[in-house]
Parts: C-alpha cells; sequence; structure tokens
C-alpha cells in the first residue's frame, strides 16, 4: 500500500508541477478542468451507489399499489457539469491574467465595470435555479427535494471550492513587457507544499504514535497525534521554503512578501482547513458507505481523497493571500 502511494504521489505530483511551471497558462486549465471532470464522475459514482443501496433496503412498491416504483435520488450530473466548467472557465476569463492579456492585445476592449456583479456570479446565482426547474420538469416530488440537495452539494463541493485554485493562479497579471508572470505559480507551489507536507506529517505521526482517536465516528485512522504532525510539517516545510526565498528571493514570491509571520501562520491555518477538508470528505464517504471516493489511483483512492485536503483549503488560501500578502 506503501508502495503504491508513494509511487502514485510522485506521478501526480510531477505531472501537476509539470504543466504548472513548464507550459503556459491556458493548460492550467486543462488539468483543472480534468480533475473537474473526474471529481464529478466519483461524486456521481458515489451517489449512485449510495442510492441503490437505499433502494435495496426497503421494498419497492407503488405509492398504494398505483404510482410508478420508486426509483430514489438520483444526481444531475449532466447540468451540474455544465454549471462547474462553466463557473470555472469563466472565473479563468474573468481574472486578472487574462484582462491585463486581453486589454493589451485588444485596447478597446473593456473589463466588467468595477462594483458589478460578473459573469461568475451569475452562475452561481442561477445553478440553484435551474437544478430546481430541471426537477420541476421532470415532475417527480417523490425525493425531488434530496436530488437537488445532493447535486448542488456536489456543485458547491467540486467546482465552486476548485474555482478558488483557478482564482489563485490566475490573479496576476502579466507584466507589461508580456513577460509570463510567475506570481500565480508559486503560490500553487506553496500552497500544495504546504497542505500536502501536513498530509504527509498526519500520517507518519499517526502510523508510529498515533492513540488519541480524533473523530473516530467520522474517521477512524485519525489521530491527534497526527493532527500533531500535520501542523509539525507543514510548518517546517513554511519556514523551510521562508528560509529560501529570505535567502535568494528576496524575501518575495513573486511580487508579494513572505515574511516569517505568514510563513509560521498560513501553515497552521492550512493544517486546519486541510485536516478539516479530509475529515468532510471522510463524511460524504461514510455517509454513502465506501471506502475510497474510486480506485483509480492505485494506493490513494481516487481524485476527491488525494484533492479532498486542498479543495477545502483552496478559499482560505485564495483569501489569505488577497487580504494580507497582495499588495
Amino acid at each position: 500500500m506503501l508502495k503504491w502511494r508513494l509511487i502514485t504521489g510522485f506521478s501526480v505530483a510531477g505531472i501537476c508541477l509539470g504543466i504548472i511551471f513548464l507550459l503556459p497558462a491556458w493548460t492550467h486549465m486543462v488539468l483543472l478542468l480534468g480533475i473537474f471532470a473526474l471529481a464529478q464522475l466519483e461524486y456521481y459514482e458515489m451517489v449512485t451507489s449510495a442510492n441503490r443501496k437505499f433502494l435495496a433496503t426497503r421494498q419497492i412498491s407503488a405509492d398504494e399499489g398505483n404510482g410508478p416504483p420508486d426509483t430514489g435520488y438520483h444526481y444531475e450530473l449532466t447540468l451540474t457539469s455544465i454549471c462547474g466548467a462553466l463557473l470555472l472557465l469563466i472565473t479563468a476569463m474573468e481574472s486578472p491574467v487574462v484582462i491585463s492579456v486581453m486589454e493589451a492585445r485588444f485596447p478597446s476592449w473593456v473589463p466588467v465595470p468595477p462594483g458589478r456583479l460578473d459573469f461568475s456570479s451569475y452562475v452561481l446565482a442561477f445553478t440553484p435555479a435551474a437544478l430546481l426547474v430541471a426537477g420541476v420538469l421532470r415532475g417527480q416530488t417523490r425525493h425531488a427535494m434530496e436530488t437537488f440537495a445532493i447535486s448542488y452539494a456536489g456543485f458547491w463541493y467540486i467546482a465552486v471550492l476548485l474555482s478558488f485554485i483557478v482564482r489563485l493562479a490566475f490573479e496576476w497579471p502579466v507584466f507589461e513587457n508580456g513577460a509570463t508572470n510567475y506570481t500565480g505559480r508559486l503560490y500553487l507551489l506553496l500552497f500544495a507544499l504546504l497542505v500536502k507536507f501536513s498530509d504527509i506529517g498526519a500520517y507518519t505521526f499517526g502510523m508510529l504514535w498515533g492513540k488519541h482517536k480524533l473523530i473516530p465516528s467520522v474517521s477512524p485512522k485519525k489521530t491527534v497525534e497526527g493532527l500533531v504532525g500535520g501542523y509539525v510539517f507543514s510548518v517546517g516545510i513554511s519556514l523551510i521554503c521562508w528560509g529560501l526565498l529570505a535567502t535568494w528571493g528576496g524575501g518575495c514570491i513573486g511580487q508579494t512578501r513572505f515574511s516569517l509571520i505568514h510563513a509560521i501562520a498560513l501553515p497552521l491555518l492550512l493544517t486546519t482547513t486541510g485536516v478539516l477538508g479530509d475529515l468532510a470528505e471522510s463524511l460524504i464517504k461514510r455517509s454513502v458507505g465506501v471506502k475510497d471516493s474510486s480506485s483509480r489511483f492505485p494506493g490513494m483512492g481516487g481524485i476527491l481523497d488525494i484533492f479532498d485536503s486542498l479543495l477545502f483549503s483552496a478559499p482560505f488560501m485564495y483569501i489569505y493571500v488577497i487580504q494580507f500578502l497582495k499588495d
């Protein structure tokens, strides 16, 4: 298990880092859309599996012998996939990096005026309405609310959270001479390092010294000792990055200054949110009765098992960078 976990982990990390640092920005969206598609499929498979189990535990019959048989709830895969993909693409199109490129190439082009709703906000507003309309057109009142809630939860959990990774990557406009701005790419790297080293620390400390269960009803293997290990590893790699930046990078990450206080505060924040994200996915998996979101990645499960802590931490990382690090 550990062997395959290491092979899969290094392979996924290598592919992602290669795309982020060696290929143009549009390929980042291809990567994120690929992650989105796989995550959508896994969520759909988990929900469908839970529905089958739900139907198997009860007598499937018509209401008073007259109505159609109970088919349970389902996930609006097509609609949530369209809305989610639109949200990610529009978020990228409205980002500072795309706007700066468009303004340089098409001077007459005008971005969204300040203070006006942008199109990503439209998607956020109309997605729940579209899900409800889909239920109305289907004309089945039984389990309609469960279908809406599960579908909207999937849209939020995957597309909305993933959109903050898009924002983090594309927040930084290109330089006036057209040169690539690596600030967003460096923050993606820092984000992944802090969250994933927290996961590694939690796994290591939990395996070696884990005795006191954290929340056993949700995740039997999570321990208090593992949580401490997550903080230790995340703060440790953050301090190493801070030292390297102070020595060779002028104490800056791209266009922003990364001071010692941020090198301590940020990993503490992301370790906390990462653990909560891991527990949140465990809650979802336990509620639908599966161990892993899928078996597509040997030793690690599915794409949601790999990105659960990153997804949940993404909004907090973006807000921290915008509020405390970006000038």
